[in-house]
């Protein structure tokens, strides 16, 4: 026999064995030969070893790879997949995966996982499993006291096991082996930064070893199959354990602490995204409470614009029934006023906003003595209720007569006060179903009373501020009636003292010069006749005679002097037609309704107004039959000069060469007459024109008129005699006032 070692890195790896039947004698070169067949085969063994610590070190590699794409390279952690791969990298029969993280609690559970104690606790198995005894005290094999009491800090690391019937901290768990072939177990705790995060375990069956033996060459026949084959003397080993490696534990702590960063990275990642959840929830809720509170501001604030704007108690009502209708989407909104001196007792709906097909409540009183008794005093104070659901809330019978009949499931109330008193209440009714109201939306009623409240004090004090202004605006035009009525009667007093004194005066003196003037006459026709009588008995006078004759022309006088006094008495006619015409126009002594011709009455006024038309003024009349007219004759003399008046004013305002007055008058109904004046001037612009009968308006300079005679002209026109008095202008197209009064006053 020869016996050459197989050496590999000064470790005996094996021998290779030549044995030969007969004694033989092998020579050197024989021998080197055999030892240069060992040398290849050693460097044959190297390198079947490197290839296979590189294949087994690739594999574990990808394992490894497979694992950690398991965990981390996917949208969500797979931990089942993971495990099972786990358990097929260490060459396991089954493994568990135990973990407790909120985060996986919601996930759905799998179907071999057992009942869990905590909903934060999730067992992932694969494979071969314990079967735990159901009188076991624990159903999940982590929760035994062997897991606890090994793991108590990070520097316990990787619990192998290679035979788990020989660890007595495991005695208690034998039995839930005891049906399987595991036989070896790995526990590896699954810390991240000292926090325990679970447990990974990987389990291995018992395993079977065969020794082939083989024995000396005997001629023993009973040898025989032992030389044919190794089959007849295998040794077969039941019930062997396969211990954990290196390799094997290398491998399982590079696996624990991808298990242990993934799931604390999904952790934390589920943690960020329920965060980010909740905050996207938390800023919606706030965002929807702040568009809610920015609508409802702004529903204040047109409600308050709206209120202000009008200050009307019916468009304000309007407005915040619709207004807090459309805000909070409810079903209807009322507002009721309780009746004065019914002791809260009578409200009635005065405003409502409802949606169909709900019962309408405007209009509707309701008696209700149980709000007086119960709710009044509180309601005065301020208090704001609110009923979520009618069916399921605490009410007086009487108070939920009065909501069924609105069909009412859910309400808020809220006080409109005015001052101090209960005014009414704004009602928000929601009738399809029950609601829960949010302190917003209470605010936000509670500040809609508040304005309504301060809108009706000052609607109140609006109203108070209109009748004042009424009564302000009545008293001022009775004063500037009254001070145009003084005003008038003053210049009328006047005039017609100044008329009737210096017509007194006038026609003192002018009676005398015209009573006067007849004797005068007869005088001079005397002498006249006397001169003719001497002249015929003395034809040849005197030279003197003659020459003084000659001196004054006496045939001239003797034919102008009768023209003279002629002329002396149409002088003196005239005065007295004038002073007449002065006396007939202030008509001082005509106080009371008199029949007159009114034709006389515009002569007269004519007459005195004659120094102030000019050469080339046209006045043209056009005077109907009329009869006698019942009527103040002075005020209306008054009307026809302030008419004239202005009529002669326009045509000098304008350069043209014919102005005209135009004067006429007529009979339109049996018991009505039409004065119409007239004038070709510039006419009257719109603006102006629907002001002229304003007391103390007027366009001309300062000194030059009062704005009061228009005035006073409509008031003795209308008001004095029943009558009405119109001005038609246009812009250069000239003025025309158009005056009726009836023939005869009516009592």
């Amino acid at each position: 026999s020869l016996v050459i070692p197989i050496l590999q890195e000064a470790t005996l790896w094996g021998l290779l064995v030549v044995h030969h039947a007969e004694p033989r004698s092998l020579s050197e070169e024989q021998i080197q030969t055999l030892q240069l067949v060992v040398d290849l085969l050693t460097v044959a063994i190297a390198q079947y070893t490197l290839i296979e610590q590189a294949r087994t070190k690739a594999a574990r590699e990808s394992s490894l790879n497979q694992i950690s794409g398991l965990l981390h390279s996917l949208s969500t952690i797979e931990l089942q997949a993971a495990l099972d791969c786990t358990v097929s990298a260490l060459n396991g029969s089954g493994g568990r995966l135990w973990v407790y993280a909120k985060s996986l609690a919601t996930e759905p559970q799998s179907p071999r996982d057992p009942q869990l104690p905590s909903n934060c606790v999730r067992l992932f198995c694969s494979g071969s499993q314990p079967t735990i005894p159901s009188n076991a005290p624990y159903a999940v094999l982590e929760d035994y006291s062997a897991w606890k009491d090994r793991f108590q800090s990070e520097q316990d690391s990787i619990w192998a096991i290679a035979d788990l019937y020989k660890e007595s901290a495991l005695r208690n768990l034998q039995p839930a082996f005891r049906s399987t072939e595991i036989r070896g177990l790995i526990i590896l705790p699954l810390w991240y930064r000292r926090q325990l995060l679970g447990y990974l375990t990987v389990f291995r069956d018992e395993i079977e070893t065969e020794i082939l033996w083989a024995g000396q060459v005997d001629p023993d026949q009973r040898q025989l199959y032992p030389r044919q084959s190794f089959e007849v003397w295998k040794e077969t080993c039941r019930g062997k354990i396969e211990p954990w490696t290196a390799t094997d534990l290398e491998l399982a702590s590079a696996i624990a602490q991808q298990f242990s960063t993934a799931i604390q990275q999904y952790e934390t990642h589920q943690q960020l995204q329920t965060l980010n959840a909740s905050l996207e929830l938390q800023v919606q809720e706030r965002t929807a409470r702040l568009e809610q509170a920015t609508e409802q501001q702004q529903v204040l604030f047109n409600v308050v614009a709206k209120m202000r704007k009008s200050l009307q108690i019916e468009t304000i009502f309007a407005t915040v029934t619709q207004e807090l209708r459309r805000s909070l989407n409810v079903d209807r909104v009322c507002l009721y006023q309780f009746a004065p001196g019914s002791d809260y007792n009578i409200v009635t709906v005065i405003a409502e906003e409802v949606e169909a097909p709900f019962p309408v409540a405007l209009g509707v009183s309701v008696e209700d003595h149980c709000f007086s008794k119960e709710y009044a005093i509180q309601y005065q104070k301020g208090r704001v209720s609110s009923i979520e659901d009618v069916d399921q809330s605490e009410v007086p019978a009487c108070y939920r007569a009065v909501l069924d009949q609105f069909a009412i499931k859910a309400s808020i109330t809220a006080p409109i006060l005015r001052g101090e008193a209960l005014w009414g209440l704004l009602c928000v009714h929601q009738c399809a179903s029950p609601r829960h109201w949010t302190e917003a939306e209470l605010r936000f009623v509670t500040q809609v009373t508040v304005q309504l409240s301060i809108a009706l004090e000052q609607a109140e004090l609006l109203r108070q501020t209109h009748e004042q202004a009424e009564q302000l605006i009545e008293a001022l035009s009775t004063l500037q009636k009254t001070q145009s009525q003084l005003i008038h009667t003053e210049k009328m007093s006047s005039l017609g003292q100044l008329v009737a004194g210096v017509a007194h005066e006038i026609n003192n003196p002018v009676n005398f010069i015209h009573g006067n003037l007849t004797h005068i006459w007869n005088y001079t026709s005397d002498l006249l006749s006397l001169l003719e009588t001497y002249q015929s008995c003395y034809p040849e006078p005197n030279s003197r005679i003659l020459e003084q004759a000659d001196e004054i022309d006496l045939a001239f006088l003797r034919e102008d002097l009768p023209k003279s006094v002629a002329s002396l008495q149409v002088g003196t006619e005239r005065i007295r037609q004038i002073v007449l015409s002065l006396r007939n126009f202030s008509r001082l002594d005509q106080a009371e309704f008199k029949q007159v011709d009114i034709h006389e009455g515009i002569n007269n006024t004519l007459l005195i107004l004659q120094h102030r038309l000019s050469s080339n003024t046209e006045v043209i009349k056009e005077y109907g039959a009329l009869p006698l007219i019942e009527c103040y004759a002075g005020q209306l003399n008054q009307v026809f000069m302030n008419l004239l008046s202005n009529a002669i004013d326009a045509i000098k305002e304008v350069d043209q060469e014919t102005p005209r007055i135009w004067i006429t008058t007529k009979l339109i109904e049996p018991n009505r007459v039409a004065i119409c004046i007239r004038d070709n001037g510039s006419g009257i612009p719109e603006p102006v024109r629907s002001r002229i009968f304003d007391p103390f308006f007027t366009t001309k300079p300062i000194g030059k008129g009062t704005g009061i005679g228009l005035s006073i002209s409509y008031e003795i026109v209308v008001e004095k005699h029943r009558g009405s008095i119109q001005c038609i202008s246009e812009l250069n197209q000239g003025t025309e006032f158009w005056v009726e009064i009836p023939i005869v006053q009516s009592v």
